[in-house]
């Protein structure tokens, strides 16, 4: 029988660096892999190719987003209640909704993509002359949604080695695929590589839920259906927050298009090269983000019944979040010259000065983001969608002005702005509404590793004789001292366990 977690388990640094480590080093391989991809992509595909790969990527995960219902989000927390007590038929019976959903949602999303795709082309490229490639992006919108679903029945098992696994050997598949579509028809290879590296990954994945949770879904009984209303209507704010913020991204893009074509630009050339940047901060930076899902979404769910235990639980995520972060992106922001010519080709070195600019945004993430769970937590979604769409605000306008007068470098600076203030909007919302409180020492820590972080992004634009000399003091001494702190702290909670 599953064992609940005691409230000093939920406050244990070293149980969440143990699972952020996890998640974090499997990440790292995904991000190798993906690295490599990216890299052949670039070879094979060019500026263009890429824009091409980038917009039809964002435009399914748009659609999916605005029509899987939030169901794979709102399902975990409920299987998770059902993992802890121990109650097997329960779990069977609600993983059947669930799936039931998910397969509705999967066909409606492939259903809309494939009728309006004259409606996406035309959103995208100005131009109806990508409207058969979006017919056949349909499939990949219905197998992203289903995939959707079997992750989150992993991941309110606590099945994380599952996941683990999935994950690597997914992004081992997704590359020997890629590369070889690419290789043999290069643009015209784009759409087969995305819907067979989408379909192997979710054969992966009913491979592991399955032997968990026979595979069974119910189309045709309203009755058992509407027994998923809440989970619904909590996932549709879930949702609409996801195609908010999908669909921004899709303005953006498509604002960089047009504004890149009315001054004798290439558009698709501006959007491939504002991609690998986004990739590069974003993107890949994500791997420390990787445990938020799979184990502390889980945890906080638990810890909302008592306010000290929950804050307890959102700082404790946001100091290593902090510490693991900020060495992370001054060593980033030091090699940026050279991993784009490593990732990509002397093509895209206008996507380092973004690069470089954006740093920020990932910092402000790994503060904002453990707090921005707490909406979910609390089942609050309408307030969960109010705060993200903030954020989309902020990313369109200030995105799109800072490219329109700073170039590449500007929409970095844009994308470091937005998050500023969505940290500001997230802060204050949730301490009005949920009683959230920074700890002092969270506060002291993130502030130093701020300041550290800053004066590592100045070092970058400094002389190159003084550049990596600056850069790399300041990257020890912030290594130092998270590696002080997350020693401590680690000694001592287990010392208070025991």
């Amino acid at each position: 029988m599953p064992k609940t977690s005691s409230p000093k388990n939920e406050a244990n640094l070293g149980r969440v660096l143990k699972y952020t480590g996890l998640f974090g080093g499997v990440q790292g391989i995904y991000v190798l892999l993906s690295v490599l991809r990216n890299k052949f992509s670039a070879i094979f595909l060019k500026t263009a190719g890429m824009g091409l790969l980038d917009s039809y990527a964002r435009s399914a995960e748009m659609i999916g987003s605005a029509t899987n219902f939030g169901v794979a989000f709102s399902a975990v927390q409920h299987i998770s209640r059902l993992y802890d007590i121990g109650n097997e038929t329960a779990i069977s019976h609600y993983v059947r909704l669930v799936r039931s959903w998910i397969m509705l949602a999967a066909l409606l999303g492939g259903l809309l993509t494939a009728l309006l795709s004259p409606l996406w082309s035309y959103l995208m490229f100005e131009s109806f002359s990508h409207t058969l490639p979006f017919i056949a992006l349909a499939p990949l919108v219905s197998i992203s949604t289903i995939s959707g679903g079997e992750m989150a029945v992993l991941k309110g098992l606590r099945c994380l080695r599952s996941i683990a696994f999935i994950s690597t050997i997914g992004a081992f598949l997704t590359l020997l695929i890629c590369v070889f579509f690419y290789w043999q028809w290069g643009l015209k290879g784009i759409i087969p590589a995305l819907l067979l590296s989408s379909f192997f990954s979710l054969l992966l994945q009913l491979h592991h839920t399955h032997r968990r949770v026979p595979y069974v879904v119910c189309l045709t009984s309203w009755r058992f259906l509407r027994r998923g209303y809440r989970m619904v209507r909590l996932g549709l704010a879930y949702a609409l927050s996801g195609f908010i913020a999908a669909g921004s991204e899709v303005l953006v893009r498509s604002l960089l298009f047009r504004i890149s074509e009315r001054v004798g630009l290439s558009g698709m050339e501006t959007v491939g090269i504002y991609a690998a940047g986004f990739t590069l901060t974003v993107s890949y930076a994500r791997l420390i983000l990787m445990s938020m899902d799979a184990d502390y979404y889980p945890r906080l769910s638990a810890a909302t019944t008592d306010v000290v235990r929950q804050n307890i639980v959102v700082n404790r995520q946001i100091e290593v979040l902090v510490l693991l972060m900020a060495p992370f992106l001054i060593l980033f922001c030091m090699l940026l010259p050279f991993l784009v010519q490593l990732l990509y080709t002397c093509d895209f070195t206008a996507a380092v000065p973004m690069a470089v600019a954006a740093s920020l945004y990932m910092y402000f993430k790994a503060v904002s983001t453990p707090i921005a769970y707490l909406a979910l937590a609390h089942a609050d979604s309408h307030r969960y969608l109010l705060v993200e769409a903030s954020y989309s605000l902020f990313f369109v306008c200030f995105v799109g002005l800072g490219f329109y007068y700073g170039g590449f470098m500007g929409s970095g600076l844009g994308l470091s702005a937005s998050y500023a203030l969505y940290l500001g909007v997230v802060w204050h919302t949730y301490h009005r509404h949920f009683g959230f409180s920074f700890n002092r020492g969270t506060l002291r820590r993130s502030f130093i590793q701020f300041l550290l972080l800053l004066s590592g992004i100045g070092a970058v634009f400094l002389p190159a004789h003084w550049k990596y000399i600056a850069a790399m003091t300041c990257l020890l001494v912030s290594l130092l001292f998270s590696w002080s702190l997350l020693k401590h702290e680690i000694r001592h909670k287990t010392r208070n366990i025991r």
